[in-house]
């Protein structure tokens, strides 16, 4: 930490955090707090247009680590499954011209109807497959997120870290890793999974917290400092393969963060994130 804040050039806030505010007011209010990223939602980016949101990122010099997320590709119906295609390729144009490096993948879990977890997974790789070409030509990588297993039947199919990074290395160039502590926290292989992942894997790296109770499922992610992840922990682990990319905050809370003023959680997660995301301590010669 310098004499004038702390060094925030790796963080974004993504901007699910302060779900209210619309993509301009996002990129405002996190310049003002001294934020340098800012990780953007489809669903506010359509709101402006692409060209819009990209001009007001670069404007207020936030970088965009990634664009949240796929539309669902776990459909058995064809028709389904084709548009689903057609709008991911929309959407890694959309993270391109927003200047995005990452498209996070979420493809869905279950179909309907469906009981067959490994059939589900082995659509998921044919349909990342399929997108990977025109991923490839964006300039866009398909950013493989695990989701906690408790998503699996209605949100992702892809639950662990090292599931994650096998389908990437099976894909190859142009995928990667969206590695987030919520999700992956409780499992004995994260850490090994990052080493073994090494920095060139992974794309950026979500904080935020594991709370004790956790009152719902999906939307009472806690602010780093208030649950069970050693965060440090992990960050040790970051430092130790060399990753020199960037953190977000991501935030889904209901019952806590997104009843309180967006101005009020940015300043909030600045200082708890502070001391988990400032640059890469280089080691010393011996």
């Amino acid at each position: 930490m310098s004499a004038s804040g702390p060094d925030l050039s790796r963080f974004a806030v993504n901007q699910i955090t302060t779900r209210d505010w619309t993509f301009a007011q996002a990129v405002d209010g996190y310049a003002r707090a001294g934020v340098r990223g800012i990780g953007a939602w489809v669903q506010y980016v359509d709101e402006i247009g692409a060209a819009a949101a990209g001009r007001m990122a670069r404007e207020a010099g936030l970088f965009v680590p990634c664009l949240c997320t796929t539309a669902w590709v776990n459909l058995a119906d064809p028709v389904s499954y084709r548009a689903a295609l057609d709008e991911n390729r929309r959407r890694l144009d959309m993270a391109a011209e927003i200047g995005a490096k990452t498209l996070v993948v979420v493809p869905g879990g279950l179909a309907t109807g469906e009981r067959d977890l490994g059939a589900a997974r082995r659509r998921v790789a044919e349909a990342l497959a399929e997108l990977l070409p025109h991923a490839r030509a964006a300039g866009v990588a398909l950013g493989l997120e695990p989701l906690h297993p408790m998503y699996a039947a209605d949100r992702s199919c892809l639950s662990t870290f090292a599931h994650c990074l096998a389908l990437c290395e099976t894909l190859g160039e142009g995928t990667g890793i969206v590695a987030d502590v919520y999700h992956c926290w409780w499992d004995p292989d994260f850490a090994a999974g990052l080493e073994r992942a090494g920095p060139e894997r992974i794309l950026t790296f979500h904080l935020c917290d594991w709370l004790v109770p956790t009152r719902d499922v999906y939307q009472d992610r806690g602010m780093v400092g208030d649950g069970v992840i050693d965060i440090a922990f992990y960050r040790s682990v970051l430092d130790r393969i060399g990753y020199d990319g960037p953190f977000e905050i991501e935030i889904f809370s209901k019952l806590d963060w997104w009843l309180r003023d967006g101005a009020e959680t940015t300043r909030i997660a600045v200082e708890r994130c502070a001391p988990f995301v400032a640059p890469r301590r280089q080691a010393k010669a011996a």
